[in-house]
C-alpha cells in the first residue's frame, strides 16, 4: 500500500534530496524508508495539486461546465453550495499514494452537506478495517457514509458527506478541501495497512 508506493517514490528521486509531502516524510520517517544521507525537502500545501487537472461538470449530464484553473482552486468550498448543478472532479499524481485515482466533490442538495466520492483501489478484504476508521472518525448518528466494494472495478465506491467528519471545515477553499480529504484518506490507508 503506502510503503509499496511510498518507496518507489524515493527510490525514483534518484539523490539525496527529495520533494514530500508533510503525511509522507512523517511516514517515511515511522517506516525508516529514508536512507541517511537523503535530505527531505517539504512540498508545500499550495504546490501539492500543481499537476491537477481541475474540472466542473453538470451532475445530470457528466456536461463539461469548464476545465478548472489555479484560479478556481482557491474559490471557496461555498462555490459548489451555490453552484448546486455542478461537481468538482479532481486528478493528481498526489492520489496515487493513497491509491485513489480522482475525488469528486458536490453539495447535496437534498441532504445539504458537502460530499466527496473517490474510488479506493484497495481489495475487498480490508472492507472491516476501513469500516473501523470511518466509524471512528465520523458522526454517524447525524449521516451515514456510503461504502461499497465493486468487484468489476476491485475497488471500494465511498461517498463522504463531509459535514460529519472529524476536523472538516466549510469556510475553506476547494483547494483547502481536497488537501483535507487528502490527509484524512492517508490515515485511512495507513490505519488499514496497520491493520493487515
Amino acid at each position: 500500500m503506502i510503503t509499496e508506493k511510498l518507496s518507489k517514490k524515493i527510490n525514483e528521486a534518484n539523490g539525496v534530496k527529495i520533494n514530500l509531502l508533510i503525511e509522507e516524510k512523517d511516514y517515511a520517517e515511522r517506516h525508516q524508508l529514508l536512507s541517511a544521507e537523503q535530505k527531505v525537502v517539504i512540498t508545500e500545501k499550495n504546490e501539492q495539486f500543481s499537476d491537477a487537472i481541475i474540472e466542473r461538470f453538470v451532475k445530470e449530464t457528466d456536461e463539461t461546465v469548464s476545465k478548472g484553473t489555479k484560479e478556481f482552486f482557491q474559490s471557496p468550498l461555498s462555490h459548489v453550495k451555490e453552484n448546486q448543478t455542478e461537481y468538482v472532479y479532481v486528478e493528481s499524481k498526489s492520489f496515487d499514494i493513497i491509491n485513489v485515482d480522482a475525488i469528486a466533490l458536490e453539495f447535496d442538495e437534498v441532504f445539504e452537506v458537502y460530499t466527496a466520492m473517490f474510488g479506493l483501489a484497495l481489495q475487498k478484504k480490508f472492507g472491516g478495517s476501513i469500516r473501523d476508521y470511518l466509524n471512528q472518525h465520523f458522526d454517524s448518528e447525524k449521516m451515514n457514509y456510503s461504502l461499497m466494494f465493486s468487484g468489476e472495478d476491485g475497488l471500494w465506491e465511498v461517498n463522504l458527506p463531509l459535514n460529519y467528519m472529524a476536523g472538516f471545515n466549510e469556510d475553506t477553499t476547494i483547494e483547502q478541501t481536497y488537501q483535507f480529504l487528502y490527509s484524512f484518506i492517508f490515515s485511512l490507508v495507513e490505519a488499514v495497512e496497520n491493520n493487515k
